[in-house]
C-alpha cells in the first residue's frame, strides 16, 4: 500500500467487496388474474425449474478504496469475462430452491490511482493531488444457495448462504511528481479474500421454461457477511478477520423458447459491496485493511431449459 516517507502505512491492503448488479433486463410488466393464478396452482410442480448456463458475458467493476491511516483513496475500473451457470428447483408448488455460481477469468489490467485528499501528507506539500499509479486486475467467484417461498402468485421470499471468494493483483508502482509516497518493497502484492454471507430478499420469478413461450425473474437481495478472512503477501502471516458491511444486488432474466423445453435469453446483475475498515495489531505495529467499495455490472447471453 501507500506509505508516506516516514510513516507507516500498512502496504495495499485492500478488501474488495463484493459484485454486481442489475442491469434490469425484464422490461416486461407483469399482470395475472385470479384465474390464471388458479389454473397454474392446480398444474404439476415438476414442470416448474429450469438450468441455466451463461458462457457469452462479461463484468465491469469500479474499486474505491478509502484509507483512515492517510488521506489518500483508491479508484480503479477493470472489466473481466463472466460465466455463470446454476439451476432452479421446485420441492412443491410453493418451496423451491436455487444452486449458482458465477464466476470472472482472464481479468483485464487496469491503472489504479491514488489521490489524495489533504494538501500534505507526512509533512510533505503537494503541488499534484495524485500520488500513486500501479497496475491492478481482479478475479472472483461466488457461490450462492437460496430457499425461495412463494407468498402470492409468482412472488417469493428468498434466504440462503453465499460463498464470495476474490483476488486483487498490483504491481507496476510509479510515484506520483511529489514523491511524498514510499513504494513497496514487493514488486506484485496480492490480496485475497474469503467471506460467507448471509442472503435475504424478495424474488419475482415465473419458475419454468418448459411449455412457456416466455420466462422472466426478477430479484433483490441484501447480505451481510457472517464471517471473512484476507491476506496479502506484504504481510505474510497475517489474517484481516471478521469485516463488516453489506452487500445488496438487483438481477433479472428475461428469455424466450427456441425450442422444446429450451430458452434463450438476457441476463444481467448490479451489485454494490461496502466493506468497513479492520485493525490488525502485529505487537509492533497496527495494520490497517481500509474500507473500501466493489460495484459490479455483470451481463450476458443465456440457455435456459429443463430436461
Amino acid at each position: 500500500m501507500i506509505a508516506p516517507h516516514a510513516v507507516t502505512f500498512p502496504g495495499f491492503a485492500v478488501k474488495a467487496a463484493a459484485i454486481s448488479a442489475c442491469a434490469l433486463l425484464v422490461g416486461l410488466a407483469r399482470a395475472q388474474d385470479t384465474g390464471a393464478s388458479g389454473s397454474k396452482a392446480s398444474d404439476d410442480f415438476r414442470d416448474d425449474g429450469f438450468s441455466y448456463f451463461l458462457g457469452l458475458g462479461g463484468q465491469t467493476a469500479g474499486y474505491r478504496e478509502y484509507a483512515g491511516s492517510q488521506p489518500v483513496r483508491s479508484k480503479a475500473t477493470t472489466t473481466s469475462p463472466l460465466v455463470v451457470n446454476g439451476a432452479l428447483y421446485a420441492v412443491s408448488h410453493d418451496v423451491l430452491f436455487s444452486l449458482g455460481n458465477e464466476s470472472t477469468f482472464a481479468p483485464g489490467s487496469t491503472t489504479e490511482t491514488w489521490t489524495a485528499t489533504a494538501p500534505s501528507i507526512g509533512g510533505h506539500v503537494l503541488t499534484d493531488p495524485t500520488v500513486q499509479r500501479n497496475g491492478f486486475s481482479l478475479t472472483q467467484n461466488s457461490s450462492q444457495l437460496l430457499l425461495h417461498y412463494r407468498v402470492a402468485g409468482d412472488w417469493f421470499t428468498v434466504a440462503g448462504p453465499a460463498l464470495h471468494t476474490q483476488t486483487f493483483k498490483r504491481y507496476s508502482f510509479v510515484e506520483g511528481v511529489d514523491d511524498a509516497v514510499a513504494l513497496p518493497a514487493d514488486r506484485t502484492i496480492e490480496e485475497s479474500t474469503d467471506e460467507i454471507l448471509a442472503d435475504l430478499g424478495i424474488a419475482l420469478d415465473t419458475a419454468r421454461v418448459r411449455g412457456q413461450a416466455v420466462h422472466y425473474g426478477m430479484r433483490a437481495l441484501v447480505g451481510l457477511p457472517v464471517w471473512s478472512r484476507t491476506t496479502n503477501s506484504e504481510f505474510p502471516g497475517v489474517n484481516f478477520k471478521s469485516q463488516p458491511g453489506y452487500d445488496l444486488s438487483l438481477a433479472g432474466r428475461c428469455s424466450w423458447m427456441i425450442g422444446p423445453d429450451i430458452h434463450a435469453g438476457l441476463w444481467g446483475q448490479w451489485m454494490t459491496s461496502d466493506r468497513h475498515r479492520v485493525l490488525v495489531d502485529t505487537g509492533g505495529s497496527t495494520l490497517e485493511l481500509p474500507r473500501s467499495r466493489l460495484t459490479t455490472l455483470s451481463y450476458g447471453i443465456e440457455l435456459l431449459w429443463k430436461l
